[in-house]
């Protein structure tokens, strides 16, 4: 697969087209928000239209912040106002948005050319108030590693 660079703005417009159309498109994951699940540079993410049944705990979503940047981050709550919490693996912080804001779901996650699925189900939901810990725990194994 050929990697292509371009802003976040042509990326949604065409990424929205694809789907709009019934692809799914890939994604090279950008940042460490999401880390130790997905990492930066090296994990490729597929990303296809939003279900109603995909607005859940646990799903991955791909949504626009009201400053036009894209994330890619989990739903930690679903609230019946059609409102969502979202939270980055790495980060002891949450988000609300609304379901309005979601662009894409991951359907699908690569790593080192072997896919899997996205799974909705993790006990890295209930270890949010210790993650930091493990964050600095799991970067300073990172660090001897390398």
């Amino acid at each position: 697969m050929e990697k292509m660079v371009c802003t976040s703005a042509d990326f949604a417009v065409d990424l929205e087209k694809a789907i709009n159309d019934g692809g799914c498109v890939p994604l090279v994951v950008t940042g460490n928000s999401m880390t130790p699940f997905l990492k930066d540079g090296k994990d490729i993410v597929w990303l296809c239209a939003c279900k109603e049944s995909d607005y859940k705990r646990g799903k991955i979503l791909l949504f626009r912040r009201k400053d036009g940047s894209l994330v890619l981050h989990r739903v930690r709550k679903a609230i019946k106002s059609g409102e969502l919490i979202m939270n980055g693996d790495a980060q002891s912080w949450c988000e609300k948005i609304n379901k309005s804001q979601v662009v894409a779901v991951v359907s699908e996650i690569e790593h080192n050319g072997h896919k899997r699925a996205s799974s909705a189900k993790t006990v890295w939901h209930l270890l949010m108030p210790v993650r930091p810990v493990l964050m600095r725990v799991w970067r300073k194994a990172q660090s001897v590693k390398k």
